[in-house]
């Protein structure tokens, strides 16, 4: 007869997600990258959060409509370069809005007081930069 094995099974296929960032912290890529980055720190951190698919479609929807916003005053505001950057951080701000809204409180329940939550600054600034670029590239081809 074979012996069973004591104590809690370990699945090493099982995979967890890593740890959130704090939600308030988006807020700088957001205002520097943009509404894209904005959304894709979202719904990234709505995926480390582990929440549900409602809360990925509420970044989403918010992401895209600041899009939207940013690139029709582009086509409105093609002589103002400052204006064109600052909706590009007032639209990325809004989705933002959106974000802490939505994870804030999931963010607090999940993540231990005495628990560093992981840290943004690689990928937030890889995202702000990235995503930036992509805007911009695209909002050249739109307006130029």
């Amino acid at each position: 007869m074979a012996e069973e094995p004591v104590g809690p099974a370990t699945d090493s296929s099982a995979v967890t997600a890593p740890r959130p960032w704090r939600p308030n912290s988006i807020l700088y890529p957001a205002f520097f990258g943009g509404p894209l980055a904005a959304t894709v720190l979202g719904v990234w951190n709505a995926w480390r959060l582990s929440l549900p698919g409602r809360a990925l479609a509420l970044v989403l929807a918010a992401g895209a409509g600041a899009i939207l916003v940013r690139f029709g005053l582009a086509s409105l505001l093609t002589e103002q370069q400052g204006t064109m950057l600052l909706v590009g951080g007032v639209t990325g701000v809004a989705v933002w809005v959106v974000i802490v809204t939505g994870q804030r409180g999931p963010f607090r329940a999940q993540h231990p007081a005495n628990e560093e939550p992981a840290s943004l600054i690689r990928p937030g600034i890889l995202v702000a930069v990235g995503c930036g670029l992509l805007e911009a590239g695209l909002l050249g081809l739109l307006v130029g």
